[in-house]
């Protein structure tokens, strides 16, 4: 089986030690319980939250990912309409509200996968 790459682990959210086991509880980031974590992951037994406050350093990223979006839509909006810039401001807190499941998943994806390797021989071991 081919490995999968950094960026699709981080995509899918899976584990950033095997890469194949889930990291959130529900498929969809849009379930009710969207920000449930699995204790740890279903192959390889890797503990997701290696200490306490360790997703704390997760809401940067979820403000660099919201500030990311947010930039391009107030130049088009600016440039494309006539809205005033609280207006614009009302239109960026939906959309950033409507992401707001996906930016969580992310920014803690991307966040687990910076403190934690991919460990290809612990792969081979495990197998398929």
């Amino acid at each position: 089986m081919a490995e999968v790459s950094l960026f699709k682990s981080i995509l899918t959210c899976k584990c950033p030690k095997c890469r194949k086991g889930r990291v959130f509880t529900h498929k969809n980031p849009y379930h009710r319980k969207f920000g449930k974590i699995e204790k740890k992951c279903s192959v390889c037994n890797f503990i997701y939250e290696m200490e306490q406050g360790f997703w704390y350093g997760a809401m940067y990223f979820s403000y660099a990912f919201g500030v990311l979006i947010s930039i391009p839509v107030v130049v088009i909006l600016l440039l494309k309409t006539n809205l005033e810039i609280f207006q614009i401001t009302g239109v960026i807190f939906c959309i950033l509200f409507a992401l707001s499941p996906l930016l969580f998943r992310y920014s803690r994806s991307v966040w687990l996968h910076i403190f934690v390797w991919y460990d290809k021989d612990l792969v081979n071991k495990i197998g398929d």
